[in-house]
C-alpha cells in the first residue's frame, strides 16, 4: 500500500479526482484548464470522466453524447496527458445505462481504451429524474417506484461486467425525495453485486456542497454497508467547472474514515491506498 499525502498548502487531502467532466460533455472548462488545477491542488492523478449516452436519447442527451465524439476525446486526453508528464491522467467515462441499450453501451465501451468506466443511472423509464426541472415533476409522483427502478437499473448494469466504479450511489435523494418503503436490500443487492464484479463504489461530493440534498453520494450508512460487503471506494468532484475539482474531498476522506475505511483504490495501479 502506498502511504498517505496531505497538501497543507490547500488543505485538500491528496486522493486522486475521477470523476470531472470537461467542455467534450457538460462540463465548463477544457481539459488544459483542469490539469492546472489540478496541479495547483497537487493531486496525485486525474481522471477525466465525460458522459457517454446511448444514441437513443438522441443529440440532446443530458448526460453524454453518442459515441461519436469519442475519437476526439480520447485524442485530446491523450495529448493533454502527454502535455503534462508530471500528473498521471486517466482516460475514463462516464456512461449512461439504460436497459434497452444496454448492448450497443458495451458493444462501444469495448471499443475504447479507457483506464476505467463509471456506471451511471440517470433515467428511470425515461425520466431524468435529476434534470432541475424534474423536480417536482409528475414522475415523482411515486417515490418509492424511483428509487426501486433505479437500484434495480444499477444493478442490472454492475452484473454486465463493463464497469469499474458505481457513480453517485444514491443519486435520486439528490432533490431530498426519500422513500417510504425500505429499499435497502435493494441496496445491498447492488453492493452485492459490485463486490463480486470487482467493483468499487465512488464518494461523490457534489451531493455535499452543490446538490440540495446537502449530502454525500453514498450517505454514511451505505458506506458502512459497502466496507463490511468488501467493496472499495474512490473519490469524485463530479466537477463541471475546474475550480470545483476535489472539491469537499477533506470531508469525503473524513466520511469515509468514519465509515471505517482505511485505504481507497488507486485505478492506475489497482491498489489500495493509505487515506490521508
Amino acid at each position: 500500500m502506498i502511504g498517505p499525502s496531505f497538501d497543507e498548502r490547500c488543505a485538500v487531502p491528496l486522493v486522486p479526482d475521477y470523476h470531472v467532466h470537461s467542455r467534450f460533455s457538460d462540463g465548463r472548462d477544457d481539459l488544459e484548464a483542469c490539469m492546472r488545477r489540478a496541479l495547483e491542488l497537487g493531486l496525485p492523478e486525474l481522471g477525466f470522466a465525460d458522459h457517454f449516452a446511448p444514441a437513443c436519447l438522441g443529440e440532446d442527451a443530458l448526460y453524454g453524447r453518442e459515441a461519436s465524439w469519442l475519437d476526439a476525446y480520447v485524442e485530446a486526453v491523450r495529448r493533454v496527458a502527454a502535455r503534462h508528464p508530471e500528473l498521471p491522467v486517466l482516460l475514463g467515462v462516464e456512461a449512461e445505462f439504460l436497459p434497452e441499450a444496454a448492448e450497443e453501451t458495451l458493444t462501444t465501451l469495448a471499443t475504447y481504451p479507457f483506464d476505467y468506466v463509471l456506471c451511471s443511472v440517470h433515467y428511470v423509464d425515461g425520466f431524468a429524474f435529476d434534470e432541475s426541472e424534474s423536480r417536482g415533476a409528475a414522475g415523482w409522483r411515486d417515490v418509492d417506484r424511483v428509487f426501486r427502478i433505479y437500484y434495480e437499473t444499477l444493478a442490472a448494469a454492475v452484473r454486465t461486467g463493463a464497469f469499474d466504479v458505481v457513480a453517485h450511489f444514491d443519486l435520486p435523494k439528490l432533490w431530498r425525495y426519500r422513500p417510504t418503503a425500505d429499499v435497502s436490500e435493494l441496496e445491498d443487492e447492488v453492493l452485492s453485486e459490485a463486490a463480486a464484479a470487482g467493483m468499487a463504489i465512488e464518494v461523490n461530493t457534489s451531493g455535499l456542497d452543490r446538490q440540495p440534498v446537502a449530502e454525500a453520494y453514498p450517505a454514511l450508512d451505505l458506506l458502512v454497508r459497502a466496507r463490511e460487503a468488501g467493496v472499495p471506494i474512490t473519490f469524485g468532484s463530479d466537477a463541471h467547472i475546474a475550480g470545483e475539482i476535489a472539491s469537499s474531498f477533506d470531508r469525503a476522506v473524513a466520511l469515509a474514515r468514519e465509515a471505517g475505511f482505511k485505504t481507497s483504490l488507486r485505478l492506475s495501479e489497482r491498489c489500495d491506498v493509505v487515506l490521508p
